[in-house]
């Protein structure tokens, strides 16, 4: 999940935010990018049309998985404008597909600096914990992306995979995927590894 960067205060809203979601385990990875239409994230700073047509040509790059040259154009357009969030979470996304987690973290950091509440930046901050092993570190900001969007799903789905695989907590990853699938009813993946989760954890 990239963000797209707008114009002349224009609002950034999750509803645009529809690709390319870091997320889950090695064989479950979130593929259902619908979200909440009442989430919003506004950033109202004005980005002159150098910048803008280098952000939009490093998410096309993403898109193509061309992490490397993306992350030039990124690192102009956060080194030009330092009031947006979104380069810098893309700068943080380009950067953990490449496997380099301090590079990544340290965008990401810097994006909640500008967006603390951002529930994407969150989102992914909570994969770079998970993937240097610092588990108990996703947990607390995937449970604050949750206080603040409850329905975020992405963040919802992402904290049952990590109670399930890695903390080995079933109580938790039950609570959080039957929370999912209260709003995404379809998704048969998750239905499969609640199901299994209740049998080892003898629960109906």
């Amino acid at each position: 999940m990239f963000i797209q960067l707008h114009t002349y205060v224009k609002n950034i809203t999750l509803m645009l935010l529809m690709i390319l979601l870091a997320s889950c385990a090695t064989t479950r990875e979130t593929t259902d990018n619908s979200l909440p239409q009442d989430i919003e994230i506004r950033e109202e700073y004005g980005v002159d049309d150098d910048i803008n047509s280098k952000f939009e040509q490093a998410v096309e790059l993403i898109k193509q998985e061309q992490y490397k040259d993306a992350i030039v154009l990124l690192e102009e357009v956060t080194e030009q404008s330092k009031k947006h969030s979104a380069p810098y979470v893309n700068l943080g996304i380009a950067y953990l597909k490449l496997g380099k987690i301090e590079e990544s973290e340290e965008s990401l950091l810097k994006a909640l600096k500008i967006n603390p509440d951002h529930p994407v930046t969150n989102n992914e901050l909570g994969m770079v914990y998970r993937k240097s092993g610092r588990f108990k570190e996703a947990k607390k900001v995937y449970e604050y992306v949750l206080t603040k969007y409850p329905f975020f799903l992405p963040a919802r789905k992402n904290i049952g995979i990590l109670c399930d695989l890695f903390m080995k907590d079933l109580v938790c990853a039950i609570e959080h995927y039957e929370a999912y699938l209260k709003i995404k009813t379809g998704d048969k993946n998750v239905k499969i590894w609640l199901k299994d989760l209740k049998q080892r954890a003898g629960v109906k």
